[in-house]
């Protein structure tokens, strides 16, 4: 669809409100109940709001942005990583996340089937892609919650670690030498699956429990970490910037994947989330007000870890060396990733009851991992729904998968280190993905249509800027950074960029490469065999008619056979409400 199409005005979601104040969509979308069942709905703003806050305040606020930080810290300070990142936060991430809300709610599906809806069948291997970026990521996922789950056991049954060595033997000794770490992701990823097969009726009010005591804990520990000593030093460093570091891609690169896991853009779950928002629910204020509450989070979690770090440092080597400050901070397991499980324990040692202190901490990062974790995989699991798979099954399926795929990352730290490294920064090729559909779509369209017109008026308004900013400057910024970092990378890396490994250049383009050849295979598998498809699946018939965008926007796709035009046309009888019949 192009922009030429400025002068239509029509509302594509239609708001049909029946006896019980629920909103639906138009003719051309299944019935209301069919999509409650399809998604489930949330129960109120205030549901929606903790639920979302969940699935972005875990891991990457309390695990990865405090060690990503570090990585891109400097001699002289951080303040440069900082201020690149809080800029993605506005120029990506935020804008990423308001359309994913937006075609959620809108289409009532998961990426795949959102990609088929709007932009045609042979568009659907986009949507998979985000999904299937997401389902890599929950791969590990679970295998960083099964060490938060460890670390809480540890705290209640052993002493705490009082210096850095000690506590990196215990690190090591669990995390790269032991078995345990399978066993715990075993747990997680039964415990996620075992919440998700109820879908959002059982999401949101979890949420509504673990969320607040999540809070609670992540400001008593902040507050704690910034009475320690030397922790105004810590602060200085943190806001400090080493301007130099600024031409390296690297850091631009981080900063744009770290942002976009911290906060979930670009991974479909939003998108998913979308699909359970009513009418009232507003994308540009939950887009605009969670990412930033998130951010606010990842600072208060990097500033805990730095001054654990600097008050050790105070203590062990008065006078010493800032260079071995600088070693302590980068160098705690392979890429850094056990910098938080390693420092927090020595910042408890430090507190009268830290014992108990540290095992309300781990269990708070249980408590965030489990919030984020049961989002991710539920968004895997939606996309199996929207084929007609039974959420209990698919959650099942998804689940046996999880944990069997992300294996190999509990067995060995470096496999993990690596999968962070190649699935993290595809979020930035995930994110050009929504740009994309927002060309093809059509800019102006997109605005009115799924947001600005969409809902009961109460959403901030868009502005023609917003239309601007996501055509130009997102995909400037994006292929802009890939192609600064491949050019760098190949011609200034001392370590050759065709050899595989840890933050391997070609390790991300083959994992990326051999994912979207098995997509596009697939597709076209899909592209060719849908109408034999739809005979054995009941479920792909109601797919392909009833599309929201269809009614005026949407490109019938070329090549159906009769049989499957037949087909669809008795789907339409069959699955589509007589418009009368709705409105009473």
């Amino acid at each position: 669809m192009a922009d030429e199409d400025k002068s239509e005005k029509t509302r594509l979601v239609t708001k049909i409100n029946d006896d019980s104040g629920q909103d639906a969509t138009s003719l051309t979308s299944p019935h209301p109940q069919q999509q409650a069942d399809r998604a489930g709905r949330f129960s109120s703003t205030v549901g929606l709001i903790i639920t979302c806050a969940g699935c972005t305040v875990g891991f990457g606020n309390l695990w990865r942005f405090p060690r990503i930080l570090a990585n891109n810290s400097g001699g002289q300070g951080c303040l440069q990583f900082l201020l690149v990142w809080l800029v993605f936060l506005f120029m990506w991430s935020m804008q990423i996340i308001i359309m994913e809300y937006a075609i959620g709610r809108f289409t009532r599906r998961a990426s795949p089937m959102a990609f088929h809806d709007l932009l045609g069948v042979k568009s659907t291997w986009l949507g998979g892609w985000i999904s299937l970026v997401n389902f890599c990521t929950a791969c590990y996922f679970g295998v960083i919650l099964g060490w938060s789950m460890y670390y809480m056991y540890y705290c209640i049954f052993h002493p705490l670690p009082t210096t850095f060595e000690e506590s990196s033997q215990i690190w090591k000794t669990f995390a790269e030498e032991s078995s345990w770490p399978v066993l715990f992701h075993f747990i997680g990823t039964v415990g996620a699956s075992l919440v998700i097969w109820k879908g959002v009726d059982s999401i949101e009010p979890a949420m509504k429990i673990l969320i607040p005591g999540l809070f609670i804990l992540i400001i008593t520990a902040f507050i704690w970490a910034l009475t320690q000593q030397n922790s105004g030093a810590a602060l200085a460093y943190i806001f400090t910037p080493d301007w130099k570091l600024l031409g390296s891609p690297k850091l631009w690169i981080d900063a744009l994947s770290q942002n976009a896991w911290d906060t979930g853009a670009a991974c479909g779950i939003f998108l998913v989330f979308g699909a359970s928002m009513t009418q009232n629910m507003g994308p540009v204020k939950t887009g605009t007000l969670i990412p930033a509450l998130n951010n606010i989070v990842s600072l208060m979690c990097g500033t805990m870890v730095f001054c654990t770090v600097f008050s050790t440092w105070t203590k062990v080597s008065p006078g010493g060396d800032k260079a071995d400050l600088m070693k302590l901070l980068k160098t705690n397991g392979p890429a850094n990733t056990g910098l938080t499980f390693i420092w927090m324990p020595i910042l408890f040692s430090t507190m009268t009851g830290g014992r108990v202190m540290a095992s309300l901490y781990f269990l708070m990062v249980v408590v965030a991992g489990f919030s984020s974790y049961i989002p991710v995989v539920y968004s895997i699991v939606q996309v199996l729904v929207d084929w007609g798979v039974r959420r209990d099954v698919a959650a099942v399926v998804i689940g046996l998968l999880v944990f069997l795929l992300g294996a190999p990352s509990a067995v060995s730290i470096h496999f993990l280190a690596m999968q962070d490294f190649v699935w993290g920064s595809a979020l930035i090729l995930s994110g050009l993905v929504f740009v994309y559909l927002f060309w093809r779509y059509g800019s102006h369209s997109f605005r009115l249509n799924l947001l600005n017109e969409a809902g009961d008026g109460s959403d901030w308004k868009l502005p023609k800027a917003w239309e601007w900013l996501l055509k130009y400057v997102l995909p400037v910024e994006g292929l802009a950074l890939l192609v600064w970092w491949v050019v760098s990378t190949v011609q200034n890396e001392k370590v050759p960029w065709y050899q595989l490994g840890t933050g391997s250049l070609m390790t991300a383009i083959l994992g990326w490469f051999v994912s979207s050849l098995v997509l596009l295979g697939l597709n076209l598998l899909f592209v060719r065999c849908r109408a034999r498809m739809s005979r054995c699946w009941s479920s792909l018939i109601a797919k392909q008619d009833d599309i929201p965008a269809r009614c005026c926007c949407h490109k019938e796709d070329k090549g159906d056979d009769d049989t499957f035009m037949a087909m669809t046309d008795k789907a339409r009888e069959e699955h589509v409400p007589d418009y009368n019949t709705i409105n009473g």
